[in-house]
């Protein structure tokens, strides 16, 4: 009996060891988001929702056989779009936003493995310390602003939160492993997991690892051997595909088209994030004190230098970043410190503790809270009846909200006039008319009315338009019709930002698609000025109104006689 006893016992001991290790909640975690991705999982539809649609249209395009920045242009990276892509043929029921979002954990949960499994077996807690917030960051789809009044969920800004989490990894990794082979394939891996998601985050990572050259963390060689691993896929994905040179010469492009907002952005940033920026910059001033006080001169690895370059660095990103969680990245920066300043005491200690908190707990709790409110919400909401539509059909609203945006339809169209008014002044129909949630709620339901008239016009004339595209932001009807996609287009269509001339290349193949599909419910300024874009491709169609919102604009021949 007490063999049996001490045997139950040490079995405990044993398990109570496993379900300590920060290996083992990853790994549930991981599991439980598989769960959820293999379901037709609804979540309650947010503010500019629409971004997401860009992953199905990137992913049907990849799925098609077109590569990006070669065969399409994109606003960042191809491998957010080739993470959701591989996704959806995993997980055909995927929630397209969870899907977007949870992606990037196939690189960064390993990459983050790595760190936790050295660091836990020096200080467990520490390693836990690390854990939490990542799972976090990398499972939430929220963001840390708020655009809209109701809970929902921030189907914008998706890339900017992978480029932030990878930043996390990369830290985290900077500061907790040990210099040596091992770190050289670990930043390599995730300098590269950077450049292919957003060329900002890839110099932000740069400016961090440069930090960690100064500070002795990384020597000349580890750097020399990861530039080297980070170079080899690059080279021969460029000699395979050209799509290396081709993305840089799309991030030129945008780059040059919005130079002119960078100055102002650096304003908008430090405005917007008082919050974290003042007691980041109080903290810094006391970490600064501190270490000069007790004679801690580590010049480049001090805490007060990574700390104040993660927060610069934040800075930097944050300029070309609408939506994310912001300086998220400071985290392993506090856990460094906390480390450090173990024995400090007093008031000192205090007020590193009270600053550090205030400069990340506000951005969390925000980001958590928003999440949690818009799940419980999500269980009175009604799911939208959108069935031809797929997996964007995945979504709920409030009654009232479905009810406006219902009503909202016909009032387009009965006031036509009014909205074009509004187009010729550059106006849209109200000021936040993207992060309103009737107007993406309005959108879903349009886009339902439109396939069911096209899928019946194709019926009543005996067709079937083999290419289609839309004149409007995002286009997931060759995808939601399984079409061809127009090639040589870019995905997240915006005449002020992303949209360049019409070359012939892009003349050709709008000429060469069957249908050109139009919305007029409402029109607004952005989509008149993508038309005008394209309007020399377009001449010579034949319009068809489908319903009192789309127009179909027919290549000619397409008809029957």
């Amino acid at each position: 009996m007490a063999s049996a006893g001490l045997v139950g016992t040490s079995r405990r001991i044993e398990l109570s060891r496993f379900a300590s290790q920060p290996l083992f909640w990853l790994s549930l975690a991981l599991i439980v988001l598989v769960g959820l991705l293999a379901l037709p999982v609804v979540v309650p539809i947010g503010p500019m929702y629409w971004d997401t649609y860009l992953y199905l249209d990137a992913a049907h395009r990849i799925a098609s056989g077109q590569l990006p920045s070669v065969d399409f242009s994109m606003p960042v990276g191809p491998l957010g779009y080739y993470l959701f892509a591989w996704g959806l043929k995993l997980f055909p029921s995927a929630q397209p936003l969870l899907l977007a979002q949870w992606a990037l954990l196939a690189v960064a949960a390993p990459l983050m493995a790595v760190v936790l499994w050295e660091v836990s077996s020096r200080d467990r807690a520490l390693s836990l310390l690390l854990l939490v917030p990542f799972l976090i960051f990398a499972i939430a789809p929220s963001n840390a602003q708020f655009y809209h009044p109701l809970p929902g969920l921030d189907g914008f800004g998706i890339y900017n939160r992978h480029v932030v989490v990878l930043l996390y990894v990369l830290l985290s990794g900077l500061l907790f492993l040990r210099d040596g082979r091992k770190l050289a394939i670990f930043c390599a891996a995730t300098m590269l997991a950077l450049f292919l998601t957003k060329i900002t985050g890839f110099l932000v990572g740069g400016l961090f690892g440069v930090t960690a050259v100064f500070a002795g963390r990384l020597r000349w060689t580890t750097v020399l051997l990861a530039a080297g691993i980070f170079l080899v896929p690059l080279l021969a994905l460029e000699l395979l595909t050209g799509m290396v040179s081709a993305y840089l010469r799309d991030i030129s492009q945008l780059a040059g088209n919005n130079s002119s907002t960078l100055l102002p952005r650096f304003r908008t940033v430090v405005t917007n994030k008082l919050d974290v920026l003042l007691p980041a910059a109080l903290l810094a001033l006391v970490l600064l004190v501190v270490e000069w006080r007790d004679g801690r001169h580590r010049l480049f690895d001090s805490s007060f230098v990574w700390f104040s370059v993660a927060v610069v660095g934040g800075i930097i990103f944050e300029t070309q970043n609408t939506g994310s969680q912001e300086f998220i990245f400071i985290w392993p920066v506090l856990a460094l410190i906390l480390v450090r300043m173990r024995n400090l005491k007093g008031n000192w200690k205090t007020a590193v503790l009270v600053l550090g908190a205030f400069a990340i707990v506000p951005t969390m709790t925000t980001i958590v809270s928003k999440s949690v409110r818009a799940a419980a919400a999500g269980v009175t909401y009604a799911q939208l009846d959108a069935p031809l539509l797929k997996n964007i059909g995945q979504v709920s609203a409030r009654w009232d909200m479905i009810q406006r945006a219902e009503l909202i339809e016909p009032h387009y169209v009965d006031f036509r006039p009014s909205y074009e008014d509004l187009a010729d002044k550059e106006q849209l129909p109200n000021w936040q008319y993207f992060s309103d949630i009737d107007n993406q709620v309005q959108w879903v339901l349009s886009a339902e009315g439109l396939v069911e008239t096209l899928l019946a016009f194709e019926v009543e004339n005996n067709i079937r338009l083999a290419g289609l595209m839309t004149l409007d932001f995002t286009d997931p009807f060759p995808w939601i019709l399984d079409r061809q996609p127009t090639p040589h287009l870019q995905i997240g269509a915006d005449p002020t930002r992303t949209i360049g001339s019409l070359t012939p290349e892009i003349r050709a193949a709008i000429e060469a698609t069957d249908g050109v599909l139009r919305t007029n419910c409402p029109v607004t300024w952005a989509r008149r000025d993508i038309e005008a874009t394209y309007a020399e491709a377009l001449t010579g169609r034949t319009v068809v109104a489908l319903n009192p919102c789309w127009d179909l604009l027919l290549r000619a021949g397409i008809l029957p006689s």
